[in-house]
């Protein structure tokens, strides 16, 4: 399978290229960089990148940025797309659409194998716990620019959906500051180097639940996106959930 990668001069793009090169099974079609990149020269584990669309990919992995992903898509219409660029102006969420429709596609805030898992058993818990308050923590390096994570949102909406609703609650300040019935707080931490941590709270009187996930490296997002990938080639037009090409429904 001939694998383009989007982004790849980027800090999960680099290791993109590297998992596809080291992959038997895998061939890189082409290691694609915004134009200023291209003009000087950068490379890639020792392979040039080029402007997108050069190359003939069976499927795309993508870890950029919205204006990048914006304005490559019309590149390698038709496609199989696998993104991990998360925070997408309306705009490029409607290009997603357009693509979908002529190519399978996987977005996704967190292609760690464990996270999918995480999601899929705080849908389960929620929905197996409905009494029961739920907070979400999450942990990252001091860098890390929005709060909070993608991949805490996306667990908003796992606990929301399996109990059927619940609004969030970020944060929790001031002189009358007690827990609402039924909302989903979500708190994030910043410092260190903290690749990412995230936990799910379930909590009553008597009991508590936790579901947590530690990332060590990130070339977790690298093999995870990788995987999906292989799997997707298969998978028929349309927009489809990290869950669904894994197997676990959804």
């Amino acid at each position: 399978m001939r694998v383009a990668v989007l982004g790849a001069t980027g800090r999960v793009g680099r290791l993109v290229v590297a998992e596809v090169l080291a992959a038997s099974d895998l061939e890189l079609a082409a290691a694609w960089a915004g134009p200023a990149s291209v003009a000087a020269g950068a490379q890639v584990c020792g392979v040039p990148v080029t402007p997108t669309g050069v190359g003939r990919p069976d499927i795309v992995v993508d870890f950029s940025s919205d204006a990048a992903l914006a304005a490559a898509l019309p590149t390698f219409a038709g496609v199989p797309l696998v993104t991990g660029t998360t925070r997408l102006s309306e705009a490029t969420q409607h290009g997603l659409a357009a693509h979908a429709a002529g190519a399978p596609v996987v977005s996704a805030s967190n292609f760690a194998l464990g996270v999918v898992l995480l999601r899929h058993l705080a849908r389960t818990a929620a929905a197996f716990l409905p009494s029961f308050d739920a907070e979400i923590v999450e942990v990252h390096h001091s860098g890390k620019r929005d709060a909070p994570s993608g991949t805490a949102v996306d667990l908003v909406a796992a606990v929301r959906a399996g109990r059927g609703g619940g609004e969030a609650r970020h944060g929790r300040y001031g002189a009358d500051a007690a827990r609402v019935p039924g909302e989903i707080g979500v708190h994030a931490v910043r410092g260190g180097g903290v690749v990412g941590e995230h936990t799910v709270l379930f909590l009553d009187a008597f009991e508590r639940v936790e579901l947590r996930h530690v990332a060590t490296d990130r070339v977790m997002f690298a093999r995870g996106a990788l995987t999906v990938a292989r799997r997707l080639v298969a998978f028929p037009s349309g927009s489809h959930s990290l869950e669904a090409a894994l197997g676990l429904g959804g």
